[in-house]
């Protein structure tokens, strides 16, 4: 398996894994023009749950269902630059452009509003695990070799993630050739 790891536009990290030595993923940077980088959720403290809830209400702009012209996890064309910059890809790995956390761990629990609301920063990283560049493809349909290239991938930083496996066609999971996100334990 080799790994290439490059940057988006707006700082978040991409990450190429491929079968073979052989395909320069750096001779296609994202040339996009991006904002800032993803914007933090918060996570919320439920006094009748006794424990963190998050929430993310930035997240309404992400896409839901886009068509092939313009769906975020199939690769860029010479007219359409999209989330994958290279024209193709076997697996690919990206921070979400709209994750429900982001950035550093949480800090100290600050007051809002009336005792006893509290909340914090939401601090995390959430990831897109891309296992094919066709648009139509399911999981199931993989062979065995793009099976296993998509398990080396989820596994090789499991240690610092937990998996978070979003379902098409739920809110959440914008296309089928997803499999779905890994969330940084902060």
């Amino acid at each position: 398996m080799r790994k290439s790891v490059l940057r988006l536009a707006d700082g978040r990290e991409l990450i190429y894994f491929d079968s073979q030595d052989g395909a320069d993923r750096a001779a296609y940077p994202d040339t996009r023009s991006l904002g800032r980088g993803p914007e933090p959720g918060e996570s919320r403290f439920d006094p009748l749950l006794g424990e963190w809830v998050t929430v993310a209400g930035h997240r309404q702009e992400r896409p839901y269902h886009p068509g092939v012209d313009v769906c975020p996890l199939c690769p860029s064309t010479g007219t359409r630059r999209i989330e994958i910059p290279a024209p193709d890809y076997e697996v690919a790995v990206f921070e979400n452009r709209f994750p429900f956390l982001a950035g550093g761990p949480a800090g100290r629990d600050s007051l809002a509003g009336p005792v006893p609301h509290r909340f914090r920063s939401g601090g995390g990283r959430c990831e897109v695990v891309c296992f094919t560049a066709d648009h139509d493809a399911t999981f199931a349909a993989l062979d065995e070799a793009r099976v296993l290239l998509v398990l080396e991938a989820w596994t090789a930083e499991w240690a610092a993630f937990v998996p978070f496996a979003a379902r098409w066609p739920l809110r959440g999971a914008p296309v089928p050739q997803a499999a779905g996100a890994r969330l940084h334990r902060a």
